[in-house]
C-alpha cells in the first residue's frame, strides 16, 4: 500500500449500490449511517431500538404503508415492539414492489433474528435491477448473511478482529486488514468495490457531502 498527499476522496453512491457499516456501539456507525442518507431521497430507516441518533429531514411513522405516499421520501420506521416482523416485512416488500427505495437496515442481527433474512437478502442480491440500494450496519459480521458485505459496493467498517476480520477480509479483498489494523478513535477502514480502494476516513468529518477525508490516508489501487 501506498500513501497518498491529504486529499477528499469522493465516494460515488449510485441507485443499486450497496453500503455495509460495521462497528461496535458507540464507535460512530450510526452516526456514519444518516450522514450517507443526507443528500438522498426515497429513504426508509429501520429502526428497533430508542436512541439519541438524529435523522434531519425525516418523518417518523409506526406503519410501513408510510411509504405508499410519495410525498414521504425520507421514512424513520419504528414500529411497536409488537409489530417490528410484520412492519418490516412489509417495507421489504414495498420497496422491492415500488423501486428505486434506499432501505437503512441499521441491525442486521436483529433484523435477521426477526425473520426478515431472506427479505433482505432478495433486495442484496436482486435490488439493483429496480435501484434499490441497501444499507446494512452490523456489529459482529461473522454472525449475519454473507451477503450483507459480499454484496456491497461500499464497506465502512471500524475497528474489528477475530472472526469478524477474517469474514470482511474474505468478503471483500486482505488489502484492507492492514487499515483496519491500524485505526484508532472514530476513524473507519473504507473499501470500494468499484474502484478497488481501500482507504482509512473518520465518521465525524465526513460533512454534508459524502466524502472521506484522506490525510495520512492509505490508499489501494
Amino acid at each position: 500500500m501506498a500513501q497518498t498527499k491529504s486529499e477528499l476522496l469522493p465516494v460515488p453512491w449510485k441507485l443499486g449500490e450497496h453500503i455495509a457499516c460495521v462497528g461496535d456501539t458507540g464507535t460512530g456507525k450510526t452516526y456514519l449511517i444518516a450522514e450517507l442518507v443526507k443528500q438522498r431521497e426515497y429513504v426508509v430507516i429501520f429502526r428497533t431500538k430508542p436512541d439519541d441518533i438524529k435523522f434531519p429531514g425525516f418523518t417518523t411513522v409506526r406503519k410501513a404503508e408510510a411509504m405508499d405516499d410519495w410525498h414521504n421520501n425520507k421514512i424513520l420506521l419504528v414500529p411497536k415492539h409488537a409489530d417490528q416482523l410484520i412492519e418490516g416485512f412489509r417495507m421489504l416488500t414495498k420497496a422491492w414492489d415500488h423501486g428505486r427505495w434506499t432501505i437503512v437496515i441499521d441491525e442486521q442481527w436483529y433484523a435477521e433474528r426477526l425473520g426478515l433474512k431472506p427479505y433482505i437478502e432478495r433486495l442484496l442480491t436482486q435490488g439493483r435491477s429496480v435501484g434499490i440500494s441497501v444499507i446494512t450496519g452490523m456489529q459482529r459480521p461473522a454472525m449475519i448473511s454473507r451477503f450483507a458485505i459480499s454484496q456491497c459496493t461500499h464497506l465502512f467498517t471500524f475497528r474489528v478482529d477475530g472472526r469478524d476480520l477474517d469474514t470482511i477480509k474474505l468478503a471483500t479483498t486482505p488489502r484492507i486488514v492492514p487499515a483496519v489494523n491500524r485505526l484508532e478513535g472514530k476513524n473507519f477502514a473504507y473499501y470500494n468495490r468499484a474502484q478497488r480502494i481501500v482507504a482509512i476516513g473518520n465518521a465525524k468529518k465526513l460533512g454534508a457531502i459524502i466524502r472521506i477525508p484522506t490525510k495520512e490516508k492509505l490508499v489501494a489501487i
